[in-house]
């Protein structure tokens, strides 16, 4: 019996002294009921399937931790989990809600310098005029924005100032479509870069030992890969609209942009040293936390210091329910696990994940992974990932498998829009800047996409599998 039945009945007899028959019977009643009896394996299910349902459709623009959070207490209150594995649950996810919550505040922080604004004027007026540059110029802007700041900030960030200045440089919204696609595509593939990009990344690292310094001479190859791939996909399909020019006269100067020098250049330097302390951290094996926590309390500390109510508003806007999301979704998960519910998925994909099963076995777990994020969201489906690693043993798993599955949670999610947070975010943004887009038009421009770049990134996985593992 779970931690929490037992505490629960305990109380009853020390409070109301109830007679020890009736405990029986309240208890038996309680264990036909609840997780502990036969229906454990569908009320598992039921929890896992009512959670997802809300964290993708969101009704009334429900929190995805709210969603989470209730699954979470739901789990607990019919016993489908014990209240010590809180603990470990808690201790696989603290380090990369910390991290995502940490870079957010670092982005508020450079963003109202203007930072954000002024490389996105600088690299208009870089272009000249002409949409093909621009087109190449956004993809590496965005490719280092979701890099350092990850995925989610780069699409708060960058979204609703390329909206405006599209806007402004494209009366035409037709010409729009290829900038903000792209954008919206590139902020999660391209976070398999660093380990710290993606809250799934960081997950999936801590739980098989993944070091930043390593994981990005595994990963560099591949998201060079989804970066030519997926770029000359949307390239080749939006040719005639980035072969449209604009007048590079309007936009604004950068400089303008900016509100403190000062800042400005420091806001370099806490990015040179967030890069700098990675590298650190995983030589010395600590928490990516560490490092970003200790530059986005700094960067703001100055920043509070030149504009009054600065930190303030970061930390109000900070998303900290992310905790919540991460750790409500990860009780939900390892009960649906423990409850036998989640076999169908994590038997063939503990089968994949095996040395035995090679560098094809490693692959066909990455497609995997990356299929379930598409239907489930990518959290879900890297926790799967993560019990299906730690059911095999990782002494028993081949690199190439983690790798595999890293890729797959950052770039499968693409294939529906429902597969990320991040995905969810870009819809909102660009429905309050009146330049919404559809689900079906979003599908129609992403899902050949997305298998393109999931391809070209399984298959040039396996030159840093044959030079390092």
């Amino acid at each position: 019996m779970s931690s929490l039945p037992t505490a629960f009945f305990s109380a009853l007899v020390q409070i109301w002294q109830i007679h020890p028959t009736i405990l029986r019977v309240l208890h038996g009643l309680y264990t036909t009921l609840s997780g502990q009896g036969p229906l454990r394996p569908w009320l598992a299910g039921g929890i896992l399937l009512a959670t997802l349902a809300l964290v993708i459709a969101r009704p009334r623009g429900l929190d995805v931790a709210w969603a989470a959070g209730m699954g979470a207490l739901a789990t607990l209150a019919l016993g489908l989990i014990g209240l010590r594995s809180l603990t470990t649950i808690f201790g696989d996810v603290w380090d990369a809600a910390a991290t995502l919550i940490a870079l957010f505040m670092l982005s508020e922080a450079l963003a109202s310098n203007g930072f954000f604004i002024w490389a996105a004027r600088w690299l208009a007026r870089l272009a000249h005029g002409s949409g093909w540059r621009l087109y190449g110029l956004t993809l590496l802007l965005t490719t280092g924005v979701a890099a350092l700041l990850a995925n989610d900030g780069a699409i708060l960030m960058l979204t609703p100032i390329y909206v405006k200045l599209l806007t402004q440089i494209y009366p035409d919204a037709r010409n729009r479509l290829p900038y903000l696609f792209a954008l919206g595509f590139f902020a999660d593939a391209m976070s398999g870069l660093f380990i710290p990009s993606n809250l799934t990344n960081i997950i999936i690292a801590d739980a098989s030992g993944l070091t930043v310094t390593r994981a990005l001479l595994w990963t560099l190859l591949p998201t060079l890969a989804v970066f030519l791939v997926a770029g000359g996909a949307f390239a080749l399909r939006f040719h005639i609209r980035l072969g449209m020019r604009y007048d590079a006269s309007v936009v604004e100067a950068p400089v303008e942009a900016i509100r403190d020098q000062l800042l400005f250049w420091l806001g370099w330097a806490a990015l040179a040293v967030l890069v700098s302390g990675y590298a650190l951290v995983s030589v010395l094996r600590l928490p990516v936390s560490l490092v970003s926590v200790s530059v986005a309390l700094a960067l703001l500390t100055l920043t509070g210091l030149r504009f009054r109510g600065a930190v303030r508003q970061a930390v109000f806007d900070a998303p900290w329910g992310i905790l919540v999301y991460a750790l409500g979704m990860f009780v939900v998960m390892t009960a649906a696990y423990n409850a036998g519910v989640l076999a169908i998925v994590t038997r063939p994909l503990a089968t994949s994940v095996q040395v035995a099963s090679g560098a094809l076995g490693g692959l066909a777990a990455g497609m995997l992974v990356a299929l379930l994020a598409a239907a489930v969201n990518n959290l879900p489906a890297a926790l799967i990932g993560v019990l299906s690693l730690r059911a095999v043993g990782m002494a028993s798993v081949s690199q190439i498998a983690v790798y595999a599955i890293l890729l797959g949670v950052d770039i499968g999610p693409k294939l529906t829009p429902f597969g990320s947070l991040a995905t969810l975010l870009w819809f909102g943004i660009l429905a309050r800047n009146e330049t919404p887009i559809s689900w079906g038009h979003y599908l129609r421009e992403n899902w050949w996409v997305t298998v393109l770049a999931l391809a070209a990134a399984l298959l040039a996985l396996l030159i840093p599998a044959a030079l390092l593992g």
